[in-house]
């Protein structure tokens, strides 16, 4: 049976996990802007949405860059600019690794869909300015100083272009004659050039390309429009009154826009805003930044199949002593740390695709949720720790994306202490272990003996558990994936610690609790020792239970892991309707976010939140029948939980969601395994 859990009671306090962005949320992703100082001087800066982790660009000289009109490339890796020495170039998220692109008079540059090229404003005399565009990747140092600025047009437009954006699919909009009698024109994305929008200015579109925001002077002052951005319809005008409203830029969510408000035209008066278009809501932007622009939101590329390969667990980052980070202490509600993760504890410098890591928060000072990303790319709306009230110790693994840079972000949106250990890591190639997933099946449960010689709690004790050889698990298997469980725990907190048997206990934990009665469940990717065995040592007194969800071996027939970058698939709190005690919700994996059909397990952060009752879910592969045991989530009531699963996936793409207690669900897919 799957695990009961009646008769707990609720947790002290409640905290939602990471949630969508909606109208009014602050959306994710960093801030590119331009930063005028009182002296008249002007930097490129970078900041999080919140003003946290301001980063100021200088010039070789030490002093302001000069730089503006900053964005960013489509994957949110590089920013580009109009630079104060003249000319475009480009930065890395962090203002670091400058990279020149031409040094002549060229202003408000933009990357093209692909990431490729970028098309900017370029000074020609006659007409004053034309569009052109240069390889993204161009280094005029290595061309003898020269650039490579191409005609976007074959001829002349007859007037000055400026203002150019660019649509997902390609279609350049930009601005046509000079400002105060200006119209918005397209390239209809076939390189021809032609009247879109009358009497309109600064066009920026929208991120799905679906709208086009601009600028219009109405009795004397430039206001902001929105409107289709294939031109039909009619303009809808979002400010008013006497103030300048200029140079409209789009949030990564597609629900707002930046501006800049001046009374007159003196930039050094000029204000930073950031509009909710729903809402109306309007704010300063942090920092003082104007022009500014946002990162991206991830966006899913390609995956490379990769295999999996076992570490022997290792602690990267503990706040509490100030591992993995410049000094000790809790991460500040709001706050971020970065963790570079390659070339440590056995994982390479490159080609690592994902790591897989167990983060746990302890000495927590309210509710909370902990969410962790690649480095210099947009913060997810998705969660992959939550937490109920202060004082709570809980960990979940995370399986996440190692970008370029090979860093991690942790952001926490309640103070907390944050500790991370590596389990393991993927590799873009075939050097390491393939997955068989399997149907759930109990392997241990002290409450009534299986896997143990008596039933009963374990209590600073160690049990070895045969894996290899038994329920279905074959003999060369390399790691197995268990779902460990404390059931009822006896004492006020304590943790688990699976590694493999006959090796030294590597003091870093899987699963936590941190009161007594508890239910907690947590995934765990455990190397098999060379007797065939794991080693589960309980640092507490609770009852064990594990189920084995799939194995790792050396056989080249298994599958290879893609990892697809945190998405949510599934929140039931959007259409206001939890998911009903004693029923399933078939979940569609497969043609979601990129994920192609065939796949055999995918891995996802299931959360359960807003229960009146304590329950559990089980998950597995749509079209097989329920397995007779086997809980991924545990939960007492009120309390807000998450857990990763490795589950099997049905061969019409979906999974099988049961809970036994009324609750809502959300599902965050990380990555997923295929032939």
């Amino acid at each position: 049976m799957s695990v009961a859990l009646a008769t707990l009671a609720a947790p002290v306090a409640q905290a939602a996990p990471a949630a969508p962005a909606a109208p009014g949320a602050e959306s994710a992703g960093l801030l590119v802007g331009t930063k005028v100082h009182p002296d008249g001087g002007a930097s490129t800066a970078t900041e999080n949405p919140d003003g946290s982790r301001y980063i100021e660009a200088t010039s070789m000289g030490g002093g302001t860059d000069q730089g503006s009109n900053p964005g960013w490339s489509p994957d949110g890796k590089r920013i580009v600019l109009q630079t104060g020495e003249g000319g475009m170039g480009t930065y890395a998220p962090d203002l670091t690794d400058p990279r020149p692109i031409s040094y002549g008079i060229e202003g408000q540059p933009v990357f093209t869909p692909d990431g490729t090229k970028v098309i900017a404003s370029s000074y020609s005399s006659v007409p004053a300015f034309q569009l052109k565009w240069s390889p993204a990747d161009w280094n005029p140092m290595d061309h003898q100083g020269e650039s490579n600025l191409q005609p976007w047009f074959a001829a002349s437009t007859g007037d000055s272009d400026s203002s150019p954006t660019v649509s997902p699919t390609g279609t350049v909009l930009f601005q046509h004659g000079a400002n105060g009698s200006s119209d918005i024109w397209t390239d209809h994305g076939n390189h021809t050039a032609g009247l879109l929008i009358a009497n309109g200015g600064r066009p920026h579109l929208s991120p799905d390309g679906a709208t086009v925001a601009f600028v219009r002077t109405v009795a004397g002052n430039t206001q902001l429009f929105v409107q289709a951005s294939d031109g039909s319809g009619t303009a809808t005008q979002v400010t008013s009154g006497a103030v300048n409203h200029d140079r409209p830029k789009w949030t990564s969510d597609g629900l707002g826009l930046f501006y800049n408000a001046n009374p007159g035209t003196d930039f050094q008066t000029t204000v930073g805003h950031r509009l909710v278009l729903a809402t109306k809501a309007d704010t300063l932007t942090p920092g003082g930044l104007i022009d500014v622009q946002q990162q991206p939101a991830a966006v899913s590329a390609p995956a490379t199949p990769a295999t999996f390969h076992s570490t022997t667990p290792t602690r990267l980052l503990d706040t509490r002593s100030g591992l993995g980070r410049p000094s000790a202490g809790a991460v500040q509600a709001g706050g971020t740390v970065t963790l570079p993760v390659a070339g440590l504890a056995g994982i390479p410098s490159s080609g690592v695709s994902a790591v897989v890591l167990n983060v746990t928060v302890t000495g927590t000072t309210g509710g909370g949720h902990v969410t962790v990303w690649g480095d210099a790319t947009a913060r997810p709306t998705t969660s992959n720790l939550n937490w109920d009230r202060a004082g709570q110790t809980i960990s979940n693994l995370v399986t996440v994306p190692v970008p370029v840079d090979g860093a991690l972000d942790f952001f926490t949106n309640s103070t907390t202490q944050v500790i991370a250990d590596v389990q393991g890591y993927y590799t873009r190639d075939d050097s390491g272990a393939t997955f068989t997933g399997r149907t759930p099946t109990r392997v241990l449960d002290t409450r009534t003996a299986l896997g143990t010689p008596t039933a009963g709690p374990i209590s600073y004790r160690t049990i070895d558990l045969k894996i290899n050889g038994q329920n279905g698990v074959p003999a060369g298997a390399t790691a197995v994936v268990l779902n460990l469980t404390t059931a009822f725990t006896a004492n006020s907190e304590g943790y688990l610690e699976a590694y493999p048997a006959g090796t030294t206990p590597p003091t870093v934990s899987n699963v936590n609790w941190s009161s007594t009665g508890a239910l907690i469940s947590g995934l765990a990717i455990v190397p098999v020792g060379a007797d065939g065995s794991v080693s589960i040592k309980v640092n507490g007194t609770t009852d064990v239970v594990a189920d084995v969800f799939g194995y790792f071996t050396a056989d080249a027939a298994g599958a290879r892991f893609s990892s697809t970058g945190p998405a949510r698939l599934l929140d039931t709190r959007t259409t206001g309707k939890p998911v009903t005690g004693g029923s399933t919700l078939p979940l569609q994996v497969a043609g979601a976010n990129g994920v192609p059909s065939g796949i055999t397990s995918v891995v996802l952060n299931l959360t359960v939140t807003d229960n009146s009752g304590a329950g559990f879910l089980e998950a597995w592969a749509d079209g097989t029948p329920r397995p007779p045991a086997g809980s991924n989530v545990n939960w007492v009531a009120g309390q807000t939980i998450a857990n990763q699963v490795i589950v099997p996936v049905g061969a019409d793409g979906k999974v099988n969601l049961y809970v036994n207690s009324t609750t809502h669900v959300i599902a965050d897919i990380f990555g997923y395994f295929g032939n």
